[in-house]
């Protein structure tokens, strides 16, 4: 059977064949669509988004230290006090994030029964029955607790709007860039104004997007988020990073904003200092791009991109077939429809049939006439014997 086969037939080759349409609004369609294509790729991709590059994104570290100190006259009870920079930071939560105190209450606390002012109640069974609690005429739980020596505490509110920070601040790409490190430290091993080293008021007016005041913040407290953004070509030797800051105590809890803590000092088993602390904390972050030309990454753009190309005929037939006005001409010349093989497969089937039967037909003739002439042959030998 594949010895009968017609090789050309076999081998036979298979290739598309394209209508040249004459209309100048179907060739303005497609030439339009290409040429927006082909912007895209090139200003947007390559240019704007800088396609030909190979990026890495990391997070750095980041360190602070503090220089500064307050003398500070109590607003409440009699006193005054001395913070250092380690009393004015303190305590110190996590690496590289600051805490500055602008405010703190100092209470003198024993053991005993009083007012506790955390728990108001009506009646006496409102406070706690195991600790014989009880019901005071100022509406609150009278109860074994913490209680105030001192009926006012000392209120200490602290000038650290000049209290200076020194910002340490260093990434590294390693994919990219694995022997290098770009840090805030390169040729400026010293602190210096405006560049590794604010001023907390400098920090607060640069928030975004409306600047701090210090004086806004100095009662209740702030949270502020202060992100070292670096933007770095590795191929090159120095770097340095944008600096951006915004509040973020106002958009975790626009009802109660502000930073505050309290933290105790123990004198004895029944004395203890309480101190009511508000203040800014600085979050701290150093977080970045690392960039570099890579023909690796201009290549699979190109190959990605360059298919987009093949949308422009695809939009222009789907104009040409549905909405222009003589899509029915462009219609005809575009698809060829075939015979409906349903109806002609019978016709087909009948017609050889009919073939095969004046075959036989035929054969059958042939036969009788050789039949004859064999008897006529037959007969003409008998004759001239």
């Amino acid at each position: 059977m594949f010895d009968q086969a017609d090789p050309d037939k076999l081998f036979s080759y298979y290739t598309t064949m394209q209508v040249r349409i004459q209309d100048r609004y179907v060739g303005l369609a497609n030439y339009c669509l290409q040429f927006l294509i082909l912007s895209y790729i090139v200003f947007g991709i390559f240019i704007f988004s800088r396609g030909y590059l190979e990026f890495e994104s990391a997070k750095g570290a980041i360190a602070s230290h503090i220089r500064g100190d307050v003398l500070s006259i109590s607003r409440g009870r009699a006193g005054s006090r001395y913070f250092s920079a380690e009393e004015i930071t303190y305590p110190g939560l996590e690496n590289g994030n600051v805490f500055v105190t602008t405010r703190q209450n100092v209470r003198r606390q024993r053991r005993a029964v009083c007012e506790d002012s955390m728990r108001p109640c009506v009646v006496d069974s409102d406070c706690t029955t195991v600790m014989d609690g009880k019901c005071s005429e100022n509406g609150f739980c009278l109860e074994p607790s913490w209680c105030d020596i001192d009926d006012t505490p000392e209120i200490y509110t602290l000038d650290v709007g000049d209290i200076y920070i020194w910002i340490k601040s260093s990434i590294q790409f390693l994919q990219l860039a694995r022997d290098r490190i770009y840090s805030t430290e390169s040729n400026h091993p010293y602190p210096e104004d405006g560049f590794n080293a604010f001023t907390v008021r400098e920090i607060l007016m640069m928030c975004e997007p409306v600047p701090v005041r210090f004086e806004e913040i100095s009662e209740l407290g702030a949270a502020i988020e202060v992100l070292y953004i670096w933007d770095c070509n590795v191929q090159r030797q120095h770097c340095r990073p944008t600096i951006k800051a915004r509040r973020i105590d106002v958009i975790f809890d626009p009802m109660n904003i502000g930073y505050a803590f309290n933290h105790a000092e123990y004198v004895s088993d029944d004395e203890r200092i309480l101190n009511e602390v508000r203040g800014v904390r600085i979050f701290l972050r150093s977080v970045g791009t690392g960039r570099r030309v890579s023909l690796t990454a201009f290549i699979m753009k190109v190959s990605t991109t360059s298919t987009l190309v093949s949308l422009a005929p695809i939009i222009a037939d789907l104009l040409m077939l549905r909405f222009f006005s003589r899509k029915d001409l462009y219609f005809a010349r575009k698809f060829a429809e075939s015979p409906d093989f349903s109806e002609k497969i019978p016709e087909l089937k009948r017609k050889k049939e009919k073939q095969e039967e004046e075959m036989k037909l035929l054969e059958q003739h042939d036969e009788e006439m050789q039949r004859q002439e064999l008897n006529w042959q037959k007969k003409l030998d008998e004759e001239d014997q």
